[in-house]
């Protein structure tokens, strides 16, 4: 970083980062994330910041947002505000079906519920960075379909009110994840750790996604019951049964406090993945790979965290 004056120049460091989007390059893969381990913290912060001061006028554009005179000319600035270091979208080009299609994926509501699931299930000590991943995760989806939706509106639909409806409900999303945010006393110090790699979430490589695709189907018969037999099910059953016991354990030694939420805090911990490990060495005598067991613990989670009633 160099300065000019009071002005701050980015350069060098910051220009690969730059030409991808921050929440990109988070996004990316972990060999692209330690390459740019050196990356100047005040330029990552300041980005960040930058993006937080088009809040409010995005609000007042889409707030107020309908087919008018001025329509054309809002759209232009929604987008203007659009265009920053945070994410870059440039070859995130959908067709308009296919992006009203994933909006209708899944209810609002459902949608909002998660967001707020997200404290519930990370929003502890143990897991703080992977609350902060989580939060920013569905930033970027968020923003990325802001973007889609600007430039759907730019051009002539017979969908412009479903469109603008869409947007206005991402905004909602987006206000209440950054309220979340706000609420992390150590946000920016858990953000450049994992931006800058010095934090990394673990993410699925090609043979670990392929498996995930094969065991997919099984797991989720195993949680609707359709299936009550086989190592999937004695698995999973096993860890249900060895849950409650390693729950108190962790409470007796005081390395876990008792709250309501104890059994997602602890299915989203290091310990928990102890757990499965545990459980299906004792029910098989061959070793099981740790691809599996990263497998089995993503869906294990993914349906505790977001599907269990």
């Amino acid at each position: 970083m160099k300065y000019v004056g009071n002005v701050q120049i980015f350069i060098n460091e910051w220009s690969f980062v730059s030409s991808m989007g921050i929440l990109n390059h988070l996004f990316g893969s972990t060999e692209a994330i330690a390459r740019e381990m050196e990356l100047d913290d005040k330029a990552i912060v300041w980005h960040w910041k930058e993006y937080l001061r088009t809040i409010s006028r995005k609000e007042e554009i889409i707030g107020r947002l309908k087919v008018d005179t001025n329509f054309q000319r809002n759209l232009g600035e929604l987008k203007k505000l659009l265009e920053i270091e945070l994410v870059d979208i440039s070859v995130e080009e959908k067709k308009e079906v296919e992006i009203i299609s994933d909006l209708k994926s899944m209810a609002h509501s459902v949608k909002i519920q998660r967001v707020h699931k997200l404290e519930q299930c990370l929003g502890y000590a143990e897991t703080k960075y992977e609350y902060v991943y989580g939060l920013l995760k569905q930033l970027d989806v968020i923003l990325k379909n802001q973007m889609q939706l600007v430039r759907m509106l730019q051009v002539k639909s017979k969908k412009t009110d479903e469109l603008i409806s869409h947007l206005k409900a991402q905004l909602e999303l987006e206000l209440i994840i950054l309220e979340k945010i706000k609420k992390i006393e150590t946000f920016h110090t858990l953000f450049l750790a994992l931006v800058k790699g010095e934090h990394i979430i673990h993410r699925m490589d090609a043979a670990e996604k392929k498996l995930l695709a094969k065991m997919q189907s099984g797991m989720g018969k195993i949680f609707s019951q359709e299936i009550t037999k086989g190592v999937l099910y004695e698995w999973a059953m096993t860890v249900f049964s060895g849950m409650e016991d390693k729950v108190h354990e962790l409470v007796a030694d005081g390395m876990l406090d008792q709250h309501p939420d104890m059994d997602f805090e602890f299915v989203n911990r290091g310990e928990f993945v102890d757990l499965v490990r545990e459980c299906i060495q004792r029910l098989r005598k061959r070793k099981v790979s740790e691809q599996m067991i990263t497998v089995f613990v993503h869906l294990f989670r993914e349906w505790f965290n977001h599907e269990r009633e």
